[in-house]
């Protein structure tokens, strides 16, 4: 690269989308027992940016009962693309997913997931005095609710400090494939 690398900025505003899923109170009924099943049999979590109980990040291939969220989440993103970006015929993929349950004073050291194209986190059971994520360095804080998706552009950076509350949530990478078109 001979002499280094000029960088340009360019400022654009980088989209968080937000939704309370429908009938959320079944869906995480049904969550909320499959992670206590899979933390009970996987008592141990690796080390990470996340200061909490944590499942591993191939969760949803070691344990199908995370299906229903992927495909919301999978959907949620064909809608984001199709809609938001005007881009359709993408075909996404989770790549990783976990489940977390943080305790009080629990929390999460500021990171992003490149290289991944797009993050989320469902929250399943959150208490009112739980800690939210924030973005950014304080650009955008969210305070969680239960049946809460996010998904935003996996560059962004997002952490979450020491929580009071309770908080158990699923966080996802997704990545987009495009489909092989006959020609």
């Amino acid at each position: 690269m001979g002499n280094g690398l000029e960088v340009a900025l360019v400022s654009k505003p980088l989209p968080v989308f937000k939704s309370i899923l429908d009938k959320h109170e079944e869906l995480n009924y049904y969550l909320k027992k499959v992670i206590l099943e899979h933390r009970e049999d996987n008592p141990e979590s690796n080390s990470s940016n996340v200061k909490a109980w944590h499942s591993s990040w191939h969760t949803h291939l070691e344990n199908k009962n995370f299906q229903s969220i992927q495909d919301i989440v999978v959907n949620a993103c064909d809608f984001i693309s199709s809609e938001y970006f005007k881009c359709s015929g993408l075909d996404w993929e989770v790549k990783n997913l976990w489940a977390m349950m943080y305790e009080d004073g629990e929390s999460t050291q500021r990171h992003s997931h490149l290289p991944f194209d797009y993050s989320s986190c469902y929250y399943v059971d959150v208490e009112p005095d739980s800690a939210p994520i924030i973005f950014e360095k304080d650009l955008l804080t969210i305070q969680p609710e239960n049946g809460m998706l996010l998904i935003w552009p996996s560059i962004l950076e997002h952490e979450v400090p020491p929580t009071k509350g309770k908080r158990m949530g699923i966080s996802m990478n997704i990545v987009n494939k495009f489909k092989k078109e006959k020609v």
